[in-house]
């Protein structure tokens, strides 16, 4: 009788065990899975990253607090393969109201590790200074040149693809590109019921039955801290009340930008040339938007204190105006800076009347903070 409880006992045990085993056995290996899954989902959102950045303004002109600017800009990306770059931009009006626009929303796939594909709204790639220097903790005057703000004879931004890079070093000589395609812009303006000649060259989400713009941009840096580009675009235009009414359009462009120690040098000149039309309901005549300007700035070893000198000059079929702008600039950190500018600017077409902006001398401050 023991001999046989001993046998049960033995094989309780045996069986209890064995048992267990299976059942540890088991979770083992759910836990690996577990693990593995939760190591996939971590990998995974690894590579994912989120940085916001931007830079506000605040302006006072002559006599009023002239301008309040927030532009928060966003970048996301996933691994080495795609990023997303937007910035939105809030201004007060002069009625108290806020204006809020996109000035670029695109996403960027990485080909490879000399190029990337980028599609949606994105600062237009011919010129230098609307891509890289119109931030205002950026650009070392309140104000931009005359010709490169809005309307003027700098494109802005563009609805397209666009193809960038960089090309592998021919000794010491970097150089990059861009090449992209574009919806075409809008000849002429509504104001106030009537329609304004001038070039938009915003980004649009329509062709408004013109051809797209074709263009690129081609850049060296010869030596260091210097650069020089060459860009240009062409397709057609349409005006702004009829798709009907299509012109040739074209820009070109030369820029650069060059480094000595504490100064800094940059110039550009850019053209606009639209074609005539035969149907237009309100100008026939083609013209040409051109704009350039010549900007030096020295900073000091001794004290952060920095004066700028600027030139620019802008006409187009309708007048022709050029600026003089003197600043001093201290920066209370290299994203924090205190401006100072006095603009003497000039109408030198007398058939334009005065229009308190461009035939007066201004008195300009500003406050602009990159973050």
């Amino acid at each position: 009788m023991k001999n046989n409880l001993k046998g049960i006992t033995l094989m309780s045990f045996f069986a209890s065990t064995l048992l267990s085993t299976q059942l540890f056995g088991a979770n083992i290996e759910q836990l690996a899975q577990d693990v593995e899954l939760l190591k996939a989902n971590l990998e995974s959102n690894s590579k994912s990253g989120f940085q916001l950045a931007g830079y506000a303004a605040f302006d006072y002109s002559d006599k009023d607090f002239s301008g309040v600017k927030f532009a928060p800009i966003f970048h996301a990306k996933y691994g080495d393969i795609f990023q997303f770059e937007g910035e939105l931009e809030f201004n007060v009006d002069s009625k108290g109201e806020t204006v809020t626009e996109l000035e670029y929303a695109a996403g960027t796939i990485f080909l490879n590790d000399y190029m990337g594909l980028q599609v949606g709204k994105f600062m237009s790639p011919v010129g230098q200074f609307v891509q890289n220097q119109h931030p205002s903790w950026i650009n070392k005057l309140p104000a931009t040149p005359v010709g490169f703000g809005h309307d003027g004879a700098a494109p802005t931004s563009n609805v397209g693809v666009a193809l960038r890079g960089g090309l592998p070093k021919m000794g010491d000589i970097r150089s990059n590109y861009v090449l992209f395609v574009a919806n075409a812009s809008v000849y002429g303006k509504v104001e106030d019921g009537a329609i304004e000649g001038s070039i938009d060259a915003n980004g649009r989400t329509s062709s408004n039955g013109a051809a797209p713009t074709i263009g690129g941009r081609y850049a060296i840096n010869p030596v260091g801290n210097m650069e020089v580009g060459i860009s240009g675009s062409f397709g057609q235009i349409s005006d702004v009340d009829q798709s009907s009414s299509t012109r040739d359009y074209s820009v070109f462009d030369v820029d650069f930008m060059y480094n000595i120690d504490a100064i800094s040098l940059k110039g550009e000149y850019v053209q606009q040339d639209i074609g005539t039309s035969d149907i237009s309901s309100f100008d026939t005549e083609g013209g040409t938007w051109a704009a350039w300007y010549a900007q030096a700035s020295y900073l000091f070893a001794f004290a952060p204190i920095e004066p700028v000198i600027r030139y620019s000059d802008y006409h187009n079929p309708e007048l022709q105006r050029n600026q003089l702008a003197l600043g001093l600039n201290y920066l209370f950190a290299s994203n924090l800076v205190a401006k100072l500018a006095f603009e003497v600017n000039t109408n030198e077409d007398s058939a334009v009347p005065s229009d308190g902006l461009y035939n007066e001398d201004i008195l300009r401050m500003q406050l602009a903070f990159g973050f």
